[in-house]
């Protein structure tokens, strides 16, 4: 016999908690607007999950979010397939952050940080993004689409951090006529974009000292 309920009066995250302590083989079914997401469970674990358009993590992190909606859960669902092998309560642990950061509000960067980091050499345009890839202060010229750079910079930091947390402070992409420079200025990211003259080492220690700099005289 399947449970059934509302995401109200029982959260996500204790579903979870609850099949995954119990170790019970199940599928959960979300119902929330008009999307539709699966998580499947077996030996204590979440082994696989899909909501929209996101598959394993991603797709718990989403539906973690998630604050209304109808849920079922089946006993004895196996998984067609295994997308997640991270400890339950770590992917729940990383979601729930990643719904805490997007409650911050993107505040914008005090306007003489733009006047600095314009007017370091090389730099042809500075633009900050929020967490959710928008672009709130200059402007984006770059032909990548600013949501990618937010994605590829939280893939990896979260793929660096397991090894270099103390060392990952930047991200520098290459371009065909420069480079992008991502750097965290929290809560929001800011992107520089160069030519191709620029010197990595000696332009990212300007940047950090700017940043600093900063912080420091808020």
């Amino acid at each position: 016999m399947a449970l059934v309920g509302n995401l109200k009066d029982l959260k996500l995250a204790n579903i979870i908690q609850i099949n995954c302590i119990e170790q019970n083989v199940a599928k959960v079914t979300v119902h929330s607007n008009n999307e539709i997401g699966s998580i499947y469970f077996s030996n204590g674990a979440i082994v696989h999950a899909e909501f929209g358009p996101f598959i394993g993590e991603r797709a718990v992190h989403e539906m973690l979010a998630l604050t209304d909606g109808e849920f079922k859960v089946e006993a004895g669902v196996e998984a067609p397939k295994q997308t997640i092998t991270q400890p339950w309560n770590s992917v729940v642990l990383e979601g729930l952050r990643l719904i805490d950061e997007k409650k911050v509000v993107s505040a914008p960067i005090p306007r003489q940080l733009f006047a600095l980091l314009s007017g370091l050499k090389n730099v042809r345009n500075v633009f900050v993004l929020n967490y959710n890839g928008q672009v709130i202060e200059g402007k984006a010229k770059t032909d990548i689409h600013p949501l990618a750079l937010t994605f590829i910079w939280y893939k990896l930091k979260k793929m660096l951090n397991l090894f270099y947390a103390d060392f990952f402070q930047y991200i520098q992409l290459q371009k065909k006529d420069g480079y992008l420079f991502i750097f965290e200025f929290r809560p929001n990211l800011i992107v520089l974009e160069t030519d191709l003259k620029v010197i990595t080492a000696e332009f990212s220690l300007m940047v950090k000292k700017v940043l600093k700099q900063i912080h420091t005289t808020k």
